[in-house]
């Protein structure tokens, strides 16, 4: 009788989901969606400068990464107050906010006269993006049901992409153009629009009937449960010895993106293939295509395998081997290059599956709180990585110059990326000892 009962209730509650419309989900989650793809941009810019940033403040190439990583130093730093903070004061009011100290710290960068001040204008910007991510991740846990998330999560970071490729080609053709500086000054007020559409748009909680559908869906046990303050949020995610493996996956996963495609991946591929600049932005970007493809693309992979593992060592076995052939097989044709390029960052895809896996393993009303915990640990890839390839370019550097700075040769160049494979290799193995937590969804 009970199993009866409850078959008919799931039929129920089945038809009266398929009645609900989630068009205003989509246009909110798509305006914080947009930030995201903005901060992405503003994350990966010096990629297309770097050699115009050593000229402008005489630096080295660690001094360079260190540089960069400011952004990344502040990113992570915030990612576990700004969770707190984004299920305490909710997402309209933070993102608004947030926007507006990325456009501040983005015109403070156009015109830092030292190394101080662009470090302080990158340093605020990573506050300001510190927000962006965690507000779509919290959109979709409140305007979504639970088994839509890794979809969220793989259409967000395949708009964030679009950024990524508007730091690239675009942007480099601006810096040419107008200089370094005039183009970030431009980018500074994209960021005020932003603030404005957010503010205008994006609402906290959805109508009654869709915030009932979304609650069920993360199960009985979430609609009673009450809103965690900001110390008791933090700890219920951290004391959890999985969030720290599924931290571990996506910071070593994340690797390939903030130390090659963010900063070293244009160098590296002016060297190995005597390019343009703009021709090897183009040719980096194709790593961010095929990332925006693959979010996307792992989230189906999942829910057909019905299975976040199974997807998450696919995605990071298919990273290493294009990877690999990407540094360890010099001189291949470019046609060649692109279609292991876009591969590489077609199963790089698959690794924020990581975002769902945590809040799948966290209570709702600490999604925001186990995302930024979980995004911290990603960023200090940028943290440790962005200055580490660059120290080590500088241990093995033979002296070569060009136009009085330091200038590397690919040998040098493949030593110091090789932490990158070695960061994937062991991704392949943390992926055995996270435990599955896919929701099994009533059918």
């Amino acid at each position: 009788m009970n199993e009866s009962g409850s078959k008919n209730l799931q039929a129920k509650n089945s038809r009266l989901n398929r009645g609900i419309s989630y068009k205003k989900s989509w246009l909110i989650w798509g305006c914080a969606a947009l930030f995201y793809c903005y901060q992405f941009m503003l994350r990966a810019s010096p990629k297309v400068m770097a050699g115009d940033l050593m000229t402008a403040f005489q630096v080295d190439a660690c001094t360079l990464g260190i540089l960069t990583a400011c952004y990344y130093n502040a990113y992570a730093t915030l990612q576990v107050p700004a969770g707190s903070l984004m299920d305490y004061f909710k997402p309209r009011r933070v993102l608004t906010i947030a926007a507006i100290i990325c456009s501040i710290s983005t015109l403070l960068f156009s015109v830092a006269d030292s190394v101080y001040v662009a470090a302080f204008g990158r340093t605020l910007m990573g506050i300001g993006s510190a927000m962006a991510f965690l507000s779509c991740l919290k959109l979709g846990t409140l305007w979504f049901p639970s088994h839509k998330l890794p979809l969220i999560v793989g259409l967000t970071v395949a708009l964030g992409t679009v950024g990524g490729v508007s730091a690239g080609y675009p942007l480099a053709w601006l810096v040419d153009v107008y200089g370094w500086r005039h183009a970030m000054w431009l980018v500074a007020f994209i960021g005020f629009a932003l603030a404005a559409l957010g503010w205008m748009i994006v609402r906290d909680t959805p109508p009654q009937e869709l915030e009932r559908e979304v609650l069920k869906s993360h199960g009985d046990s979430e609609i009673h449960l009450p809103q965690m303050g900001l110390v008791t949020s933090i700890i219920e995610v951290i004391r959890k010895p999985q969030s720290w493996l599924i931290g571990a996956y996506g910071l070593l996963m994340y690797v390939p993106l903030s130390g090659f495609t963010d900063l070293w991946g244009i160098p590296y591929l002016l060297s190995a293939y005597q390019l343009d600049k703009q021709s090897a932005a183009i040719i980096n970007d194709v790593v961010l295509i095929g990332l925006g493809l693959g979010s996307p693309l792992f989230s189906f992979l999942c829910n057909f395998l019905k299975a976040y593992k199974t997807t998450a060592f696919i995605s990071a076995l298919g990273a290493l081997v294009f990877f690999s052939a990407i540094l360890y097989i010099p001189g291949m044709p470019l046609w060649l290059l692109v279609i292991c390029m876009f591969l590489a960052g077609l199963f790089l895809g698959g690794q924020f599956l990581a975002f769902a896996m945590t809040c799948a393993l966290n209570p709702l009303s600490a999604s925001a709180t186990a995302g930024g915990v979980h995004n911290m640990i990603c960023m200090l890839s940028g943290v440790i990585f962005m200055p580490l390839i660059g120290k080590l370019l500088d241990l093995v550097w033979q002296g070569g110059f060009e136009n009085g700075v330091r200038s590397y040769t690919l040998s040098e160049y493949t030593f110091s990326l090789s932490s990158i494979t070695v960061c994937l290799a062991l991704a392949c193995v943390v992926i055995f000892l996270i435990k599955e937590k896919y929701p099994r969804a009533e059918k």
